[in-house]
């Protein structure tokens, strides 16, 4: 059992219905999907670094590069969607048992999340923070997978060196990212999920799992 988990938040500990969100924003904004996840993808290293002052300021970057024009009204309407589909988020059923079992073994464990500002909140709703031992969220250190800065973070939160931890993520590069520091990784493909980034196009030679309590 290694010493310490570096565990991913979205499509690994909690489930969110990407379709649905992309359904509304596109009711919303009049876009089209490509539209969308243009917007979306240009902006995603600047959201997840946390280089936006405001919630609003990101949303408007987002129709922007999408090609929308960001009225204000507009800007509100989707951030309040946002807020709502944060309501909607879910953890899977072996989260937070298996987060339990691992710190009843002497396992710290911490989150280590690409993601904006928003994220926080829906990790308190959840009790995810009551149940790791750090939370590290790319937003709030502007350093996001899989550069180096985000990994040490977390390994230096939970007092532990490289060889000591596994990282865990459903992203391919994001394992990549670790494992260049040493990390072990295991690239967990939920049945499931539906990520946002889409499915890990090939496993590079990760462990794969399909559920967290794969770790016990």
């Amino acid at each position: 059992m290694p010493a310490a988990y570096l565990l991913d938040l979205y499509d690994t500990l909690v489930s969110a219905d990407w379709m649905a969100w992309w359904a509304l924003l596109g009711e919303i904004t009049g876009a089209n999907e490509d539209q969308l996840a243009r917007g979306y993808e240009r902006t995603r290293r600047a959201r997840n670094d946390g280089a936006f002052a405001t919630p609003e300021e990101e949303i408007r970057a987002v129709l922007v590069a999408g090609g929308t024009d960001p009225s204000e009204a507009l800007v509100g309407s989707v951030l309040a969607a946002e807020t709502s589909l944060g309501t909607t988020i879910t953890l899977f059923d072996d989260a937070l048992p298996t987060l339990a079992t691992l710190r009843a073994r002497g396992v710290r464990t911490a989150l280590v999340s690409n993601c904006n500002r928003s994220t926080r909140g829906i990790v308190e709703r959840l009790g995810v923070v009551d149940a790791v031992d750090a939370v590290v969220l790319s937003c709030e250190i502007g350093s996001s997978k899989p550069d180096a800065l985000i990994y040490r973070t977390a390994l230096d939160a939970l007092d532990v060196g490289p060889a000591q931890a596994v990282f865990v993520d459903d992203q391919t590069a994001y394992c990549d990212g670790a494992r260049a520091l040493g990390i072990d990784t295991r690239l967990i493909v939920r049945r499931d999920a539906s990520p946002a980034e889409g499915f890990a196009p090939s496993t590079n030679g990760h462990t794969v799992i399909t559920a967290l309590s794969e770790l016990l």
